[in-house]
């Protein structure tokens, strides 16, 4: 069944994924191929990374983050004369390390997720196909990447604060009203609810369930980390 159909080239995938969702699940269905979405998301983003620590203004950049963060003056001048010795390049490649890092966890920990969600209710699919949906759904973060790309640019001076870097988030579109769910609302952006709704249309597709009980199943995990973060808060 898998090799029913000639097999679609990895860019006809990543555009159906984009805009024509159901298309690439079928296609994914057939022929699981995660490497190429894993390897192009975290090629942008170390792009991004790379770019925004290449023309940022360090000194400046020093001092807004520890303007963000609760130390003492002693506290503050230690911690910005061991960052500024720490210098750009190291900088640039914790960052890029850090973000090749993330973007593979967190894919496998959503394939690892939806495998053990399709094994309980039945699925056909092995992990490997959950791997691929789970990188295919990832792909919308591309848009947020480019949007952070050119959220750069357009900060010439190099003064753009990490906090700020990506446009795409529910706190840079002004749909935050409060101070303490700043750092929440950061964190919740515009490729991050398209993946969602990826990963919940593509398992009901895969699944034939419902949108609900597929939307019950995946987002349940994002719930319950929404919900101790509000807590904590």
């Amino acid at each position: 069944m898998e090799n029913s159909k000639p097999q679609e080239s990895v860019w006809t995938v990543l555009t159906d994924t984009l805009t024509s969702p159901s298309e690439a699940f079928a296609a994914i269905a057939r022929t699981p191929r995660g490497l190429f979405p894993l390897l192009l998301l975290t090629l942008v983003s170390l792009a991004v990374s790379l770019y925004y620590f290449s023309v940022l203004d360090l000194a400046w950049w020093v001092d807004d983050t520890l303007a963000q963060a609760e130390l003492s003056g002693e506290q503050q001048e230690a911690a910005r004369e061991n960052l500024l010795q720490t210098g750009r390049g190291v900088l640039a490649t914790i960052g890029t390390i850090t973000a090749a890092l993330s973007t593979f966890i967190f894919i496998l920990l959503q394939a690892g997720y939806m495998s053990l969600a399709g094994a309980l209710t039945g699925s056909r699919f092995k992990f490997r196909h959950w791997f691929a949906l789970a990188a295919w759904g990832s792909t919308p973060y591309l848009i947020g990447s480019i949007a952070m790309l050119v959220n750069i640019a357009l900060h010439s001076t190099g003064q753009l604060s990490a906090t700020a870097l990506d446009p795409t988030s529910l706190a840079a579109l002004g749909l935050n009203q409060s101070e303490a769910l700043e750092p929440l609302m950061r964190g919740i952006t515009l490729p991050m609810l398209w993946s969602l709704a990826l990963f919940v249309l593509g398992f009901s597709a895969w699944q034939q369930s419902t949108i609900a009980k597929a939307a019950a199943i995946i987002l349940t995990p994002y719930l319950l980390v929404l919900t101790i973060i509000l807590a904590l808060l």
